[in-house]
């Protein structure tokens, strides 16, 4: 190679325009300005049947790659923009040296022929002219050997150049590269297996996920879940786990399988998702943007990891993390790692679990156990928090004894706020999937059944039994309302004539708010507690029986609403007999005092220190203490 080639080498004007193209590629704005196209669009639907907020953060973490590859653009079409200023300018220098060379190799020439001339002369020539053409013959020499080195110092400052602007790009590889690990994994969906399975009629039929789902009648669904054998039925989960899992019909167990795979892999979604925000973070001027995201992330995370149980050990902190009391038919108590998954749909905010044995021939509800309590939270319950819920199922599970089985139900998005709680969409939505729920179901025919419903979930409950769900029993909980379709319990076709029982604190500021509907506030016209037919229940001690620990309305009108569920309280131990047919103690009004100018005033705790009048949730009738 010549000297100077190499700094000669390659196009600037075609690297510039390269790196031009790529610094002026807007790859992540326009992903973002989708992301806010599709937030306009999804935006304002509460209670919607699909979650919106998920559907925008995953929406959102996938821009993260998009925002990546910008970012890699810009940083290679600027070191390609350098590149080609540097190429340009070694160029320039580098022709400049060569016209210096070339202009010295032809001085050389010209000296050296007159030299080469006048020593071949016969005839001394002029000595004097002869020292001028060697001197001038040197100066050029000494000027070839100048280019000849400023070439080859051009050579090696662009070896230098390449070798920088590789560098830059390979930086920039290195973030396309953290774009592709960072893209969400494409969703799952079913391959279209099938089994065949014989029919009674002596024939055969092609079953499939989507064929069972299409047979809508969870006992029809049932029946042909029945035909399969145990290896077909495994075959339809691995097909499709999110349909599967979440089918009315379907046995507990079987169902569980199926979304213990839907929740591992969403749980794993959730980790790139945090990765991919948290690329998005390290990006000029977005330190921190994230933050709330990915800690609101990690919340659901660890619910998922309470869920199955199988990574306690990092929650060691936190005792009794991911473990699960439950008991025998022989009433033997045993630990769990994890609990039963029943109904896992991300995307719909559904997560229903159940704490309690499953029978091991059915998978479902054993013979043996006598109640079955569902358990609906309220405002403020989803994924990220559902620990919260499931240590309270798991509370009243210990204190039932083994006697009853609890479901945790969150099948569908409830409210976040205040406001959003005085909105009908979200009971709208949730009311008939846990009608359809409750009423899917396979239960033994000695099984009771109660469901109870806190603050915001009893307006859900009660639109749920305006629907036809059955149960046994029902516990309203610090209702928020009955739902704005119900007028009473009349309204109810198949629990008007069941007990219904009610627990709340005398000072619970929910009250504010009962029966009223308008101006955007309340759950409903009717006040529950006031409803005819409604039984509430006796508050009491924060420890049942112990006036020295404090009634419940001593937490304070806002703690009481949830510490209700205070285990060992007298309110608590009322709503787990009501569950499993065990006496519960009647609420008594605080008495009147002579008030101010003669008017008469509730006397506050009076109520509370009454003789405690016990009765049968099962039929209302009185007990003896």
């Amino acid at each position: 190679m010549t000297a100077g080639d190499k700094a000669l080498a390659g196009s600037a004007d075609t690297v510039r325009e390269v790196g031009s193209a790529l610094a002026a590629r807007t790859v992540g704005t326009d992903v973002y300005s989708s992301v806010l196209g599709a937030a306009t669009a999804l935006g304002g639907q509460s209670g919607s049947a699909v979650s919106v907020e998920r559907i925008l953060t995953r929406i959102q973490a996938a821009s993260a790659p998009a925002n990546t590859v910008q970012q890699a653009d810009a940083a290679w079409g600027t070191a390609l923009d350098r590149f080609g200023s540097q190429i340009a300018d070694l160029k320039r220098r580098a022709r400049l040296a060569r016209d210096q060379l070339a202009t010295a190799d032809g001085e050389i020439g010209a000296a050296q022929s007159w030299l080469d001339g006048f020593d071949a002369l016969d005839t001394p020539g002029d000595e004097f002219e002869r020292r001028r053409h060697a001197r001038e013959l040197s100066e050029a020499q000494e000027g070839r050997a100048a280019a000849l080195h400023r070439l080859r110092a051009l050579d090696e400052e662009r070896a230098g150049v390449d070798a920088a602007a590789t560098a830059a790009i390979t930086e920039a590889r290195a973030w396309y590269a953290a774009a592709r690990n960072a893209l969400p994994s494409p969703p799952r969906v079913s391959a279209g297996v099938h089994v065949t399975v014989p029919t009674p009629g002596g024939g055969t039929a092609e079953v499939s996920a989507v064929a069972l789902a299409q047979l809508k009648d969870p006992a029809k669904i049932r029946a042909r879940w029945d035909l399969l054998s145990h290896a077909q039925q495994q075959a339809l989960i691995a097909d499709c786990p999110l349909l599967i899992g979440n089918l009315e019909g379907i046995p507990l167990r079987d169902r569980n399988t199926a979304n213990v795979i839907t929740a591992t892999e969403y749980r794993a979604e959730l980790e790139k998702q945090i990765a991919a925000l948290d690329l998005q973070q390290k990006q000029p001027g977005a330190e921190g943007l994230f933050a709330d995201a990915i800690a609101d992330l990690r919340a659901e995370i660890a619910s998922i990891d309470a869920i199955l149980g199988d990574r306690n050990d990092r929650h060691r902190g936190t005792p009794g993390f991911g473990e699960y009391l439950s008991y025998d038919e022989h009433g033997r108590r045993i630990t769990q790692q994890g609990t039963t998954l029943v109904a896992f749909n991300p995307y719909w905010d559904s997560t229903v679990t159940f704490q309690g044995m499953l029978d091991p021939v059915t998978g479902d509800i054993p013979a043996w156990m006598s109640s079955i309590g569902i358990s609906v939270p309220g405002t403020t319950s989803g994924l990220g928090t559902l620990t919260t819920d499931l240590d309270r199922t798991k509370d009243m599970f210990d204190a039932s004894l083994g006697q009853a089985g609890y479901f945790t139900w969150h099948g569908a998005p409830l409210p976040e706020t205040l406001p959003e709680a005085a909105e009908r969409g979200f009971a709208e939505v949730a009311a008939p999937r846990l009608a359809s729920f409750a009423n899917s179901l396979r239960l033994p025919e000695t099984t009771a059944v109660t469901v109870i419903g806190h603050s915001y979930g009893a307006a859900v409950l009660g639109g749920g039994e305006v629907l036809g769900l059955r149960a046994d029993r029902v516990v309203y909980v610090s209702p928020a309302g009955l739902g704005h379709t119900a007028t009473g319990l009349t309204d109810f076709p198949n629990t008007k004539d069941k007990p219904h029982f009610l627990l709340q604190s005398r000072n619970d500021l929910i009250g504010l708010t009962q029966g009223l509907s308008g101006l955007g506030l309340g759950h409903g016209t009717t006040n529950p507690t006031t409803a005819p037919g409604i039984v509430r229940l006796e508050t009491g001690y924060l420890k049942h029986g112990d006036p020295a620990s404090g009634t419940l309305e001593s937490t304070g009108p806002i703690d009481s609403h949830t510490k209700v569920f205070t285990p060992g309280s007298t309110s608590f131990t009322n709503i787990v007999n009501a569950v499993i047919g065990e006496p519960v103690s009647l609420f008594h009004r605080d008495a009147k005092r002579v008030g101010p100018h003669g008017v008469l005033v509730d006397d506050p705790g009076t109520g509370v220190t009454m003789p405690e009048e016990l009765i049968s949730p099962r039929d209302l009738s009185p007990v003896s203490g």
